[in-house]
């Protein structure tokens, strides 16, 4: 997106960017650069200038599902906005660590930014009760509990509160799968297996006897052809083509896991409270359309991958219920996060109870099938 960029004095290894944000935050920009940083400083509009150039710093590439679905919002800011607010894109990491997106909203990288779950449990750690797995076989549901959550329960809250930062919108991820070598028609056919995993999802694999093994998505491919693994997971159907693996996976399985992982923007507290309101309400009139945005992206990612996958004959496999259910209480991977969180001092079985009302409230009044399922029953989200 072209944008108008704010009044800006170069460096030799940055570019500092005129800065209306108090003190603390100035001091923090000045020292990445006197640490050598190449990235480029946040910013808020000069005195007397109304117009903001938010930058956004997310660990996708720029055709991402998740990436189109903040290109759409920033288009729709823009458009509200008369061109008053624009964002600036850095992709890839290519601004600062995934890890480390949400302190970098604080101290002045970046203005809103990409929050991945997997990495918020320090941060944001009520945030991570979406990561539970067997909660919900519905993404659109799973979104709408994260906005909700936010505004229903004071726990989960807390924690954005005290790192000053504001949720804006969920971005999409579907449900978890198995891609496998082999072909599985139980949980104990993952036995002894060695599947590419992540987050809680590890655990559950642990429960099935299988042995989690963690790697970055980018180096699964290669992974399966070499036979380090004999399959992954902590992917949905609409990450495989980014992979190379919607081509290259003979066998899929939907192990009931559900929604297991999520990521989120958030911006700056503070610089929120420093625009304009007409720029505030723009920002949150197009937040409010961005669960649809990103269900659209998914969904057209997720036919992709599907056309791919039947493109090369692959499988399609499933558990029987009583299985998927005799595997949840096994893993007891809720059991263990409330545990876990309550010996810190949250009231994480609040934070639990709600995120399981929510979702079935949502569950109640949503017909959307992930792309996984409209893809094994051949029919349309």
């Amino acid at each position: 997106m072209t944008t108008a960029p704010a009044p800006v004095r170069v460096a030799r290894d940055g570019i500092l960017r005129a800065t209306a944000r108090r003190t603390r935050r100035a001091v923090a920009a000045a020292a990445t650069l006197f640490l050598g940083s190449a990235a480029l400083v946040a910013c808020s509009p000069a005195e007397g200038d109304d117009t903001y150039v938010l930058h956004y710093t997310t660990y996708s590439n720029s055709t991402s599902d998740q990436s189109q679905t903040v290109q759409a919002w920033a288009e729709e800011v823009e458009e509200l906005t008369d061109g008053g607010v624009t964002v600036r894109f850095h992709y890839s990491q290519s601004l600062v660590g995934a890890d480390e997106a949400v302190q970098a909203t604080l101290d002045g990288r970046a203005d809103i930014a990409q929050v991945g779950s997997i990495y918020a449990a320090s941060d944001l750690s009520m945030y991570t009760v979406i990561e539970l797995p067997f909660e919900t076989q519905n993404p659109a549901a799973q979104m709408r509990a994260i906005e909700r959550l936010y505004e229903e329960n004071e726990t989960y809250r807390e924690d954005f509160d005290r790192q000053g930062v504001r949720l804006l919108y969920p971005l999409p991820l579907g449900i978890a799968l198995v891609g496998l070598q082999e072909p599985a028609d139980s949980v104990d056919d993952l036995s002894g297996r060695s599947i590419r995993s992540g987050g809680l999802i590890s655990e559950v694999m642990l429960a099935a006897g299988a042995n989690p093994v963690a790697m970055t998505a980018t180096d699964i491919y290669e992974s399966m052809e070499r036979g380090v693994v004999d399959g992954y997971t902590a992917l949905a159907i609409a990450n495989l083509p980014t992979f190379g693996l919607s081509t290259t996976t003979p066998y899929v399985l939907d192990p009931g896991i559900g929604t297991y992982s999520s990521s989120i923007v958030v911006i700056n507290e503070e610089l929120f409270q420093s625009m304009p309101e007409e720029y505030q309400d723009a920002l949150l009139q197009a937040s409010a359309n961005g669960i649809s945005h990103g269900l659209e992206a998914m969904g057209a990612a997720g036919e992709q991958g599907c056309e791919d996958l039947r493109g090369i004959g692959a499988e399609f496999q499933s558990l029987p219920e009583d299985e998927i259910a005799a595997w949840q209480e096994e893993a007891a991977v809720a059991e263990g996060w409330v545990a876990r969180y309550e010996e810190r001092g949250y009231d994480a079985e609040s934070v639990l109870a709600d995120y399981r009302r929510i979702v079935t409230e949502e569950e109640a009044q949503s017909d959307y099938a992930d792309p996984l399922v409209a893809c094994m029953e051949g029919g349309d989200r």
